[in-house]
């Protein structure tokens, strides 16, 4: 029998976005709580209702404490992933079949760039 991959054990429930500009007002936190609360709010959920947390992110040298801390989250797994420019795309891929995998029930992928504030200078470099 074939194999179909994900379709029909995957759903997108909720999502949440910052506006893509400039935010000299905000930290990469402030744009992460707000993402993170848009798509709370809009699937129903509370952070403490998921069972994982994928964070997407080129920028951060740390761990999943990057998203963990903001998202004050406390007992559950954060998995940052970074893939170039598709590093967005990556989190909701392995949040995605990590729930198709029946390994979590609920997954978040949340991905964020902050890269005017810390000088980045991309290939210039």
């Amino acid at each position: 029998m074939a194999s179909h991959g994900i379709r029909d054990r995957v759903a997108i429930v909720g999502m949440g976005c910052t506006p893509f500009r400039e935010h000299w007002d905000k930290s990469l936190d402030d744009l992460l709580i707000d993402a993170a609360g848009l798509a709370f709010d809009s699937a129903g959920v509370t952070k403490d209702d998921l069972d994982a947390y994928w964070f997407g992110t080129s920028q951060s040298a740390a761990s999943g404490i990057s998203l963990a801390t903001p998202l004050r989250l406390s007992g559950k797994p954060v998995t940052r992933v970074e893939n170039y420019c598709a590093t967005g795309s990556e989190a909701l891929r392995q949040a995605c079949y990590a729930v198709a995998s029946g390994a979590y029930d609920s997954a978040m992928a949340i991905g964020a760039e902050k890269v005017k504030d810390g000088g980045y200078q991309g290939l210039n470099a």
